[in-house]
């Protein structure tokens, strides 16, 4: 009886982890879903492309970082990295000015040391 307890409860606790880790993955598949959409809108392509996209942070003060390839309205086609902040306190930012909000290179790189790879961002 003990024993089917002791099993019971390391069921539940089992079922009570994955689900507290499918939440987890849930949010950042949205916080991904929302920054691509953003990025489409900064660099004026709806047929962006995405590569290396990783959340670092948190869900409340986190960020998107990866690469994007969008058609310039200039012409031609450019991967650049991105940061986008989940908090929206700042950004989006897009490496080598191609989107509406520019920002210089040595900001662009601070952010991206900083608020990418210092938070776990796999390069």
């Amino acid at each position: 009886m003990r024993a089917m307890k002791i099993a019971k409860s390391a069921l539940i606790l089992l079922l009570a982890a994955g689900l507290f880790a499918c939440g987890q993955q849930d949010w950042r598949k949205q916080a991904i879903a929302d920054a691509e959409a953003k990025m489409r809108i900064e660099v004026s392509d709806p047929a962006a492309k995405f590569s290396d996209v990783q959340v670092t942070g948190d869900d409340t003060t986190g960020q998107i970082c990866g690469s994007i390839s969008a058609k310039l309205l200039t012409g031609g086609e450019r991967t650049a990295r991105f940061i986008v902040y989940i908090d929206n306190t700042s950004g989006p930012y897009v490496e080598g000015n191609i989107g509406v909000h520019p920002v210089s290179d040595d900001r662009f790189v601070f952010a991206w040391q900083n608020d990418c790879v210092k938070e776990g961002y796999k390069e």
